[in-house]
């Protein structure tokens, strides 16, 4: 059971239904009413989203971007990750949870109606929904809400293990179940309560298995750690050992950056994390980042690498220039490039 310091509750949702069931999934010390959505800090805030649930994604200036549409379900996640951005945003481990989903529901089944084309939409922008899918059920909502959409797939991406909602929901081929990978050193050296390597293949597998659900992979952050070239290439085997005989629709790579006032963070919540050791500059977008020659050789390593592994998969890069994508492509490749590559994946469902 997920525990919290306390649970601050929106009077404006006090006595829904939904409200009271999350209460009793958790611990807390202390339940305290409050205003609005701004989260007080130190727990968890049930509130109301007061604008959009579904969005598209917030891609940078700048940037090839893939067409994702995403949900705005709330922001945070149990785990520690000393790399996540989220903590730019909210407390360490603090969480806010919207339960209008009747608007939710309306969103969602406005925009399958609206779109012509394939729909890519995840759950897994501001948080890690499936960890918290034990109190926050909503990815089981969603995954109801949209099966018979047509050239469409529900992404939810996790660092956990906890398909149990998705092992009861019965055939799932509008689903894509995504888990953001590193080397097992990097997961017990950063990622603070989440699920081990052999955890999230093993999950992924049954999952497919079980389910019919599509795979997907994320190296976002790739972190270049000691002989990092050969840990990642582990990596990629050991993921075509556990899951060769499923779809794996697309694996992404993308390396570490972050917005300004995020080192302050990570030295308050991680003061001896590693992270910041390399050399970064502030990119056109705002984000620092590795400068460009040493991005490019992480790509050139390693997307090879996985195009050896998984030759049927979509491997793209995240956040990248055109710039980027032109010198490792050698020709042009915009964002509707990006989108018809990933678009294509959900045709072929």
């Amino acid at each position: 059971m997920l525990s919290f310091q306390n649970l601050y509750i929106d009077e404006a949702i006090a006595d829904l239904e939904l409200t009271k069931m999350i209460s009793n999934r958790i611990n807390f010390s202390s339940k305290i009413l409050v205003e609005g959505e701004r989260h007080p800090g130190n727990g968890l805030l049930l509130t109301r989203n007061r604008g959009q649930f579904v969005k598209p994604c917030p891609g940078q200036k700048g940037s090839v971007c893939c067409g994702y549409w995403v949900v705005e379900w709330g922001i945070g996640c149990p785990f520690g990750c000393e790399y996540c951005i989220i903590q730019n945003y909210t407390g360490a481990g603090d969480v806010t949870l919207f339960v209008n989903w009747d608007d939710c529901r309306r969103e969602i089944i406005e925009l399958g109606t609206r779109l012509n084309g394939p729909i890519r939409l995840g759950t897994g922008q501001f948080g890690d929904p499936l960890a918290l899918e034990p109190i926050f059920p909503l990815n089981r909502q969603i995954i109801e809400w949209t099966r018979g959409f047509k050239d469409f797939t529900l992404e939810i991406k996790t660092k956990s293990a906890n398909v149990e909602t998705l092992l009861e929901a019965g055939k799932l081929p509008h689903v894509t179940l995504a888990f953001s990978l590193n080397p097992q050193k990097l997961i017990d050296f950063l990622e603070h309560g989440a699920a081990s390597l052999d955890e999230r293949l093993a999950a992924a597998a049954e999952a497919a298995s079980k389910t019919g659900c599509s795979l997907a992979f994320h190296f976002d952050p790739v972190i270049p750690c000691e002989n990092w070239q050969n840990e990642y290439a582990q990596v990629f085997s050991l993921m075509h050992e556990k899951i060769k005989e499923y779809r794996v629709n697309w694996i992404s790579l993308g390396t570490f950056r972050f917005p300004h006032g995020f080192q302050e963070k990570v030295e308050v919540f991680h003061p001896d994390s590693p992270i910041l050791t390399e050399e970064f500059y502030q990119s056109d977008d705002g984000k620092i980042r590795y400068f460009r020659p040493f991005r490019e050789e992480i790509y050139r390593t390693l997307m090879p690498k996985l195009q050896e592994f998984f030759p049927e998969t979509a491997v793209y890069i995240c956040m990248e220039t055109p710039q980027l994508w032109e010198r490792l492509r050698s020709n042009s490749f915009l964002s509707k490039d990006l989108k018809q590559l990933l678009d294509n994946r959900i045709r072929a469902l």
